[in-house]
């Protein structure tokens, strides 16, 4: 089965569009939902830039700001990393490969992380957060990346 990497990007391009607009609806989440359940199972997940940047936007929905946090922090490594391999690649391939990844949306990213920062520092408690709560598994709301409802 192939990995949905290109829905993933859509749908996550459009929660930050929803984001931008006040919140992410139910639908929009959802769909992100499903698709990472599928994408997590990608030996490549971590190393992709949307793979991340749609976790921060569900831990961020869910109010879960340490986790949003850690995924907003790794999404804007991988985009700095990203822009680091094609410094010297020539500009079409350069522009092609940096997709909605350009110095604006790393700004908006970096952005939204100070946010996400100051809303921890004022809601520190998210359920969790408590030490013990969950793994090292993503909680995603209602079912967990790779967890199945028996």
């Amino acid at each position: 089965m192939r990995t949905p990497w290109r829905e993933l990007k859509d749908a996550e391009v459009e929660a930050l569009r929803w984001r931008r607009g006040g919140e992410i609806p139910p639908k929009i989440a959802s769909r992100l939902r499903k698709l990472l359940n599928v994408c997590h199972k990608d030996a490549e997940a971590a190393e992709c830039i949307c793979y991340h940047g749609s976790l921060a936007l569900l831990h961020e929905r869910d109010r879960d700001w340490l986790r949003a946090m850690k995924h907003r922090k790794t999404e804007i490594s991988l985009i700095e990393r990203l822009h680091r391999l094609m410094a010297k690649e020539p500009p079409s391939l350069r522009r092609f490969a940096t997709q909605n990844y350009r110095a604006a949306d790393l700004q908006e990213r970096r952005r939204i992380l100070k946010q996400l920062t100051q809303k921890h520092v004022n809601h520190p408690l998210h359920p969790t957060a408590a030490p013990g709560a969950l793994g090292e598994s993503e909680h995603l709301g209602r079912a967990s990346v790779g967890e199945r409802k028996r």
